[in-house]
């Protein structure tokens, strides 16, 4: 997996993103539009109801929105990813029965639309924190490199759900709600210290909390514990590896099942 894959796999992503809006009269701006209309729900909700806040940080909504915006966006393009990709193979039954193709792109090809929409908000989030946050700052250097952790996970999804998706079909059904109550046990609205204990060992077994809290501490200047990072990331090279021998093992039975 390397440029040669990315390369094969980008002509598919951007076919898929240009067909999911062509059509609209908004086109990709729905893109941008979708998450900030959930942001506004969730600050009005979160924050006007419940006086949500974050510890050490402004009691002022812009700085909450803000906040709130990183954890979205992680959460929604992963739950996303993952959504698609349990159907992947039976949406491309015409590659995997008629065409001798490399299907592990097709997990590549769905990492890199999400990864076009994760840029767009991070331009946004960017020209949000200039107008009404604290400005630039040095830590937003970390920024690239904690999105293509995301970004790697999310590929280790693409390969382990699309795989099973062709033998469980009960589990596109199983996923929506999984993910509706995970965004809830994931520091989207509320930062990981905040949690009482039980709900704490909770999100330190949640695979998004570190890359979302570390995140967070790029955009807003936090501290990023580098032991803690680097054991998750060890982890998560473990899984992807093995979401990709998994695929690698149950591809032979695709067509079959398609």
């Amino acid at each position: 997996m390397g440029i040669r894959s990315l390369t094969l796999a980008w002509p598919l992503a951007k076919k898929e993103i240009l067909a999911r809006y062509r059509g609209s009269v908004l086109g990709l701006a729905w893109a941008l539009l979708v998450p900030l209309g959930m942001l506004l729900v969730y600050t009005a909700v979160f924050q006007g109801v419940f006086k949500a806040r974050w510890s050490g940080a402004p009691a002022g909504g812009g700085d909450y929105a803000l906040r709130l915006f990183v954890g979205l966006t992680v959460f929604s393009g992963t739950a996303e990813v993952a959504s698609r990709a349990v159907r992947l193979m039976q949406d491309h039954a015409n590659l995997v029965k008629r065409v001798v193709f490399p299907l592990e792109l097709l997990s590549l090809s769905l990492v890199l639309q999400s990864a076009v929409h994760g840029l767009m908000q991070t331009l946004v989030l960017a020209l949000l924190a200039i107008a009404i946050g604290d400005g630039v700052r040095c830590s937003w250097l970390w920024v690239p490199m904690v999105w293509a952790w995301v970004l790697l996970l999310q590929l280790g999804l693409a390969w382990l759900l699309s795989a099973l998706g062709c033998y469980l079909r009960d589990l596109q059904h199983v996923l929506p709600p999984v993910f509706g109550g995970l965004i809830f046990l994931s520091p989207v609205f509320y930062a990981r210290d905040a949690a009482p204990g039980a709900l704490r060992l909770l999100l330190d077994l949640n695979p998004l909390t570190l890359p979302i809290e570390c995140l967070r501490a790029a955009w807003f200047g936090g501290r990023i514990e580098l032991p803690a990072v680097a054991g998750s990331l060890l982890g998560m090279v473990v899984f992807v590896l093995m979401a990709r021998w998994t695929f690698a093992r149950l591809r032979p039975g695709f067509a079959d099942l398609l």
